[in-house]
């Protein structure tokens, strides 16, 4: 629980800079985990909005696929963003469509541009 707190206040802190103009320079980014491949989603579980992306240089899960915490600010131009856990560097987006057709439970999922 003190952890969570600890996460809950430090996201506060930033959020709280963050409404006063700062923005976080390459030195407070230099423990951010880099997320590409990332795309912005509804948790089925919980409904907050999470990132999908394979992380890099994550200090618990690695380099793989992950779900992130609640997605709590993300910039303008889409290069940084801020979870409830941590800060992240956003690569490049997954490139993905919805397939026009309506035929099978197929045509709700999304699918990888070629």
């Amino acid at each position: 629980m003190r952890e969570l707190v600890q996460k809950i206040k430090a996201a506060a802190a930033d959020l709280g800079r963050l409404e006063e103009g700062w923005m976080p320079s390459q030195a407070d980014l230099r423990d951010a985990v880099i997320l590409e491949d990332w795309m912005i989603a509804g948790d089925p579980i919980t409904g907050q909005t999470v990132f999908w992306g394979r992380s890099i240089g994550h200090p618990m899960l690695g380099d793989r696929m992950i779900t992130t915490s609640p997605l709590i600010w993300i910039s303008e131009d889409r290069t940084i963003a801020r979870t409830l856990s941590r800060w992240y560097q956003l690569g490049q987006a997954a490139n993905i469509s919805m397939e026009a057709s309506n035929t099978g439970p197929a045509a709700d999922r999304p699918r990888r541009s070629p």
